[in-house]
Formats: C-alpha cells, structure tokens, sequence
C-alpha cells in the first residue's frame, strides 16, 4: 500500500482576460412580431393584476419565465431595465417551471416599478415595428451576424445597440406573469418566505392588519414567519405575489424505528484520555449507560420547554452517540480502525421541535463550541423537499459551514410509508449542499429499503454518499438505555461517517474540505462514471469504505495526493505538477480528482442557491500557453468554446461545490506526453451575485494517479516534486497519531 500524500503546491492567481463575445441569437432561435405581441399582451396583463388588486409594495414583483435552463450571462439585459440599474439588480428570486409542462426551465423573479413595465411595453412595440418592416416579420441568427451592413435601423426610437440587445432578450423569454404559488404541502403550520422589498417584515403583516394575538406567528429573521394554515390563506389571497417560498413549519421530526426494549447489557470500557470529540444535535441522552463518562450530556431547554418535551425520551440520542463512542463494539464488521470518540451531546427535544427553534439552537450550540469540528444531525422529516428553494433548516446548516471551521454529517433521512408507489425525495436537512448527506445501504452495498432519493434543486448530488445503517431484515446494534437494541435508519449510517471525518480532521490535521473531499473520493473511486443516474440518487457517489486505512493509502499501483489553496483571484493554477512518465516518454495513468469548497449561498435566489462556482480543470499542459487537456474534456471556461448552461451543469456540474472528474483511458494505454511539459491544475472562479465580493474561498482537491503496467511509481513522483521546490509530505496514521497525542498532553509550569 501507499501512503496519502500532501503536496504543498504554490498558486498563481490569474485575471480574466477574457473579452465577452457579441450578444446574438442561439443558432436555431427565431422571434416573430407575433412573439412580441404575445410578449405585450402578458405584460399590460401583469398591469391589469396589479390595478385590479390592491398591492401594498411600491414595485411590482413580476416573473420571467425563460425557455431554458439560463446563464447568467444569458439573462435578459434591457427588457425590465430600469434607468442606472442593470437587470440582475432586480433580481429578488429564481425557481424552475413545474416538470410536469415539459423540460424544466428558469423562472426568474424581478422586483420593478410599473415606469419600467411601460417603458418595456413601448420599447417591445418598437422591436415589434423594426422586425415587421426590416427583417420581415421574423428575425434570425443570421441578421444580426457581423459583419451585416444591410439591415436599416434608422427611423426608430431606439438605437442599434439597444434594438439588436431586445429582440435577443426576447429570443430567450417564454412569457411574464406574476408570482404565485403552486406547491403548497398538506399541514397545518407553514414557514412563509417573502420576497425582498422595501418593506419589512412588520410593516408587511401591518398593512395587512395581521393581529398576533388572533392570528399568532414567530418572525424570524428579516423575510421568514411561522404561521398557521389559517394565516396562511389570508396572505395567500391578499398578497400571493409577496410569497416566495411556503414549506411546512418542521415540527414533527421523525425518529426512525423506536422498537421494544431489550435487557440491559453492561460492558467495561476505559476512561477517556484525549481522544476528538464529536458533536451530536439530537434527542435527549441516558447519562446512566455504561459509556455516559464518554459524554458530556446537556438537555438543552429553556424552563419553558422543559414543560413541553418528555424527558423520558432518550432512545434515539443515546443510540446515536452509541455508535460514535463505541460502535465498533456492538458492530464488529464495521470496526473502521479509528479507535473512540468523545462526545458532547445536546439534547434539544424529544420528538418535535419547530424550525424556528432548532435553527437557534443549532446557531448557540456552534458558536459556543468552538472547538468542535464535526457536528453529527441524525433528525429528520417525513415531507419532501422542495424542487425550487432549499429548507430552512438546511440553509441554516450551509450559512454556518460557510463562514465557521465545522462540518456537519446529516442523516438522509427514511421513507416511512408503509406502502411505497414511488421513491420519496429526501426530507430536510438532508438537503443541505455544504454538509455531508449520508444515505443507508445493506450489508451487501445495495440501498436500504427505506431509501429516498435527490436530487436537490434539479441537479445537485445529495445524498453525497452512503454507508451501513441496517435494514427491516439486517440491522446495526446500537446501545438504548435499557441495552443493546437492533437498528436500521440513516440516523445510524451518519454516526459512522462522523467518526471517519473527525478522524481525519483532528486526528490526521487536515482541513475540512480536504476531509470532505477524501470522503467523497473514497466513496466514488473508479465506479462512479459508470453508476446509472438513480443509483447515484439514491447512494449519491457511492459507499464510504469501511477501514479509514481505505481513505487514507491507496493500492501501490497508485499516486494519491491532497492539495489545498485559496481561490482570491478569477483563476488559480499551478502549471508545474512532475508527474513521472515511462521509458517511452509517456504518461501511463488513468486519472481522477475531487475538488470540495463550501460557498456562501443565497436562500432568496431559489434554485440559483450557491453564490460562487470553482470549476475544476486536471490534466497534462499541451502548449506554453498553459492549455490544460482535462481528463474531463472540460472547456466551459474555455475562450473559443460556447456552452449552454444546462449542458455545463449536467457535464461538468457547474454551481455544484463537488466536483468529481475522471478518466479511464481505453485499453489502459498510455497517453501523449507533449514534449517535457509538465501537468497542470486549474480553479476557475465565477460569482452569481452583482456584488462580485471576491473573498477568499478556500478549496481541497484529491487526485489520484493509477499506473497502467502497475509499476509503483510514488518515489519517482516525490523526488519529482521535491526536485521542483515542491514540499511532499507522507500522510501516515502511526506518525499522526503520535502527533495528535503529543498536541494533547497537557503541559506543567514548575
């Protein structure tokens, strides 16, 4: 076996020098005068919604519903403009038109006054004049080619520029209409998200002459209620344009498979030294079972609910935090190799909780608990997800992995309907992007009959990966108050990834992103490319390997190595990687890389979540230009290369904060090496935001390196390295050990 590397390679940080291409039709699109009639009509139609129902915003939320999936480059740049403002100012929400009309396409949400509806109206009826008299009645791709001198834009209103940039606009929009929502989930209490505008939170429920006392609701933060169904269908028939989101106020949380108890088992185990410690958000703990001594215990209640939760129910928390400790133990298949774990336990109730509630105490428990790195979420819901928006709670957990140093390892929660139609969609917070989302499979690696599936806003990969948490049939023995008990339920499949991650972070000292990344590597190998689209929803990239060894040395056939950098300028890359090559002066390796970051994201935006892309590029250096030739074709980012953006999310995963590529080279030949340059990596950053913040973001990547004659090639590659001023440091688990040991012994002053 070969040991993990760390190589500690130097960034240079590149400008965009780029120039955009001129704007003009896709090759195929058309639009008639009777598409801007149309266009008018659902416009003076939004109009005649706004006169006809008393609004009490000073703007108009209006929606564009586009005939695809749209970059933001792609968006509309006059149409909805108002003066000294672009477009994307006016932005207040994004969500994909139902799957059910046909392919699913963008809906963006614009907040505008009604001068700008007008002043669209008219510069539409002059876009409608030009294309009736100057192209036709219907313009192409091919007119607004250059250079084209034989199109007469004299004798309208509206220059060239500005004429050309409409009817592109209008090539791309389906039609406008006002906001409403469709989806609404069968409860009795509902999390209502209004769109941003002038007016708050308060000033909103004023105008509406809400009264608290007759029709109680909980603000939170500056956009959110917690309302009753009641309420609900008041704001819903007043002001449905103001309703960006609706979800059920998560109250009821789902605590998997409470069977009957066993007899009590007593077992003998030492007293903790250092060893990490892992946070676990849960149900409340037994302090009396024979590893409590292991767990710092807190019933995590104000007076007030103390009233309100049965303390007596401690099945579901201790059973969690069983596994953390002593898994291993109770499961002797799974030992991992990663010895046990502390835990500081926080019970925040017994089996429901509303959103507001958990989020708040998630928020207090972190911030008061710096010094754990590794949060363990094993709650769940029954209800689905939304399409459109991620939950609450999920983007709660995202906000706080971006701006802390702590990672958080969700359950991906059951499907407890005792008939199963169809396969559910996951239930929140497993929709969280930033976490780890650990789905269930049996013992022989296929999903858990209680499975539920992604993906997440269309296209995002959740569950990330899976593991073993039992099954009806073929359970994980966990430790219960009143024993030993037999398990099956994510909420037993997350413990075991909590263990590996915080193995890996504060025992190996790697960062989290790296930590994350080498989970997801694990998981996916060399497999992943060939899974079928609902394998990779349901176990995500696949399932984490049992042993930590696993995740942290590869075959001696192969080259595995982290590096980490800080994406702070539009691309950072390294152009100097020595990967060894063979006596024929090629490069014998099939190759793959995993690259990890956790982006601030944007709740308001809907489908259009995260706020920053790093798109990955790896492979060998082709000219002294610094042409990276990617193992995954990769040329989204690329000057001469147009790619749609539904094509570049569902190839290359753009937006997405994993990306995993790969290349098997066919008949495991060697490939081309190009003169004696060298291999490359690239980090592409882009924003979605007009803000355009550019704060740093740091990033992991993974890369492995399998030599196709199975020559061990790691010496050759360190000398390599080193020759080039690069640090190479072997990652070996009795040396980290003895590190982390050394880090914890607690030092005397004579």
């Amino acid at each position: 076996m070969n040991p993990l590397l760390q190589v500690k390679l130097r960034f240079m940080g590149e400008k965009n020098n780029q120039k955009p291409s001129a704007r003009n039709l896709r090759a195929k699109a058309e639009v008639s005068q009777e598409k801007i009639d149309e266009l008018i009509d659902n416009l003076r139609a939004v109009l005649r919604f706004y006169k006809d129902n008393s609004r009490i915003t000073e703007k108009l939320m209006v929606d564009i519903r586009y005939n695809d999936i749209i970059a933001k480059s792609s968006r509309v740049k006059e149409i909805l403009k108002p003066q000294r403002l672009s477009t994307n100012d006016t932005v207040v929400g994004a969500r994909f038109s139902d799957a059910a009309e046909g392919e699913e396409n963008h809906i963006i949400t614009h907040y505008v006054d009604e001068k700008t509806v007008n002043k669209t109206i008219e510069e539409l009826l002059t876009v409608r004049d030009f294309i009736q008299k100057r192209l036709g009645g219907t313009a192409t791709a091919l007119n607004f080619k250059e250079p084209n001198s034989s199109i007469d834009y004299s004798g309208f209103e509206i220059g060239k520029a500005k004429l050309r940039d409409l009817v592109i606009d209008c090539s791309v929009v389906e039609s406008f209409d006002v906001p409403r929502v469709t989806s609404i989930p069968e409860r009795d209490n509902f999390l209502i998200t209004f769109y941003k505008s002038e007016l708050s939170l308060s000033l909103i429920l004023e105008k509406l002459r809400i009264d608290n006392k007759q029709l109680p609701y909980t603000p939170y933060g500056d956009d959110t209620i917690s309302a009753t169904k009641e309420l609900f269908e008041i704001i819903n028939q007043k002001i449905p344009y103001m309703i960006s989101m609706v979800s059920t106020d998560l109250s009821s949380i789902v605590l998997e498979d409470l069977s009957p108890k066993q007899t009590r088992d007593e077992y003998d185990i030492p007293s903790p030294q250092n060893e990490p410690v892992i946070g676990v958000i849960d149900t409340f703990f037994d302090d009396t079972v024979y590893f409590s001594k292991w767990v710092e215990n807190y019933d995590y209640l104000d007076d007030i609910e103390k009233y309100q939760h049965d303390l007596d129910q401690r099945e579901h928390g201790t059973e969690v935090t069983s596994l953390i400790v002593d898994g291993p133990r109770m499961n002797p298949w799974l030992d991992d190799g990663c010895g046990r774990f502390r835990v500081r336990h926080f019970g925040v109730c017994s089996n429901r909780i509303s959103t507001v509630r958990l989020v708040k105490k998630i928020r207090d428990i972190v911030n008061d608990n710096p010094d754990i790195h590794v949060w363990n979420l094993s709650l769940g819901t029954d209800d689905e997800v939304s399409r459109n928006f991620v939950s609450f709670d999920a983007a709660a957990l995202d906000e706080i992995q971006a701006k802390k140093n702590v990672i958080f390892v969700v359950s991906g929660t059951n499907d407890n309907r005792t008939e199963k139609t169809d396969m559910l969609r996951v239930g929140s917070p497993a929709d969280s992007l930033n976490s780890i989302v650990v789905n269930s499979v049996r013992r022989d690696g296929k999903p858990a009959s209680y499975s539920r599936k992604g993906n997440i806003l269309s296209f995002y990969n959740k569950p990330d990966v899976s593991y073993y948490g039992g099954d009806y049939d073929e359970r994980i023995t966990a430790y219960t108050p009143y024993g030993r008990d037999e398990k099956y339920g994510t909420s037993y499949a997350a413990p075991w990834i909590s263990r590996k991650v915080c193995y890996l972070i504060d025992v190996m000292g790697m960062p989290k992103e790296i930590a994350k990344a080498l989970i997801i590597d694990a998981a996916a190998n060399w497999d992943y490319k060939a899974m079928k689209p609902l394998s990779k929803m349901v176990i995500g990239y696949g399932v984490v390997p049992i042993n930590i060894r696993k995740i942290v040395e590869t075959e001696s056939d192969e080259i595995r190595f982290v590096v980490y950098g800080t994406s702070e300028a539009y691309r950072t890359a390294n152009y100097a990687i020595p990967v060894p090559k063979d006596s024929d002066n090629k490069y014998p390796y099939v190759a793959r890389a995993t690259l990890c970051y956790f982006p601030e994201c944007s709740r308001r935006q809907g489908v259009d979540y995260t706020d920053r892309e790093l798109s990955l590029k790896f492979g060998r250096i082709k000219d002294d230009k610094g042409t990276i030739m990617d193992i995954n074709d990769n040329v989204q980012d690329d000057a001469e290369s147009w790619m749609d953006e539904r094509q570049s999310r569902k190839e290359f995963r753009k937006w997405d904060n994993i990306k995993f590529i790969s290349r098997v080279v066919k008949n495991n030949k060697p490939v081309k090496a190009y003169d004696d340059r060298l291999w490359g990596l690239s980090v592409v950053s882009k924003e979605r935001l007009s803000t355009q913040t550019r704060t740093p973001l740091n990033f992991g990547v993974v890369i492995t390196l399998k030599e196709v004659n199975g020559i061990n090639r790691i010496d050759d590659f360190i000398k390599a390295c080193t020759l080039r001023g690069w640090i190479v440091n072997r990652i070996d688990i009795k040396n980290q050990l003895d590190i982390y040991a050394s880090s914890q012994e607690e030092i005397r002053f004579e």
